[in-house]
């Protein structure tokens, strides 16, 4: 299956995260301290992650310390440039190859992670909490919420116009007609709204980087 990865700093610093601190760390810190059904779970999820990111441009494993304050969409791409019909530039979005399986592996490691959470005991949940303290950030909800974003469906007409832009393609400028750009506009509005936390705040903040 055909995912897409928009070159939006607030994805990318929400998607870095799943891997540092969270399966990193469970990875190389607690696995051994942990059943082996939970074990293998988490590995083969840290390497379905790492399947996704090897899929991407490289350019787009770049973010911030902190997304809001620091992240300025790049009017430079490394890629491509994406165009609406009126010739605004448009934050690139980039077609990756992924499996079903990879994106399975990802969902059994996130209901894991939340049946820990939720049982309020054992070597799991201890584990993340350990992980989570010094951050206070919630990671397992990030990992929720990156990984909703990245099942939301590639639009099929935006998808096609997108195919052959660099890197993989020799196409360097990409025009959306107004069908496409309806369909990158209802693409944006998902991803936003999955990665918001259900704050508006947040939603519009990161939205405006689109415009």
């Amino acid at each position: 299956m055909q995912i897409l990865m928009p070159e939006d700093p607030v994805f990318m610093t929400r998607f870095l995260e799943m891997e540092e601190p969270l399966l990193h760390s469970l990875y190389y810190f607690h696995l051994d301290h942990l059943p082996q059904d939970q074990a293998e779970t988490i590995r083969r999820a840290y390497e379905c992650w790492g399947d996704i990111q090897a899929a991407m441009p490289k350019f787009l494993s770049w973010h911030t310390q902190s997304a809001f304050e620091l992240a300025v969409p790049r009017r430079e791409s490394e890629g491509y440039r994406l165009h609406s019909p009126d010739g605004e530039q448009l934050i690139s979005l980039y077609a990756v190859e992924v499996s079903i399986e990879t994106i399975t592996c990802l969902t059994a490691c996130l209901t894991l992670l939340e049946k820990a959470e939720s049982e309020l005991g054992g070597p799991l949940a201890g584990a993340i909490e350990e992980i989570r303290e010094p951050r206070e950030r919630d990671l397992v909800d990030n990992f929720r919420r990156v990984l909703q974003a990245l099942q939301i469906p590639a639009p099929p007409a935006l998808l096609a116009s997108l195919l052959h832009a660099a890197p993989a393609g020799p196409v360097r400028e990409v025009s959306l007609d107004g069908a496409q750009h309806a369909e990158y506009v209802t693409y944006r509005d998902h991803v936003c709204y999955a990665l918001s936390t259900g704050d508006w705040f947040m939603y519009t903040m990161h939205r405006s980087l689109y415009l």
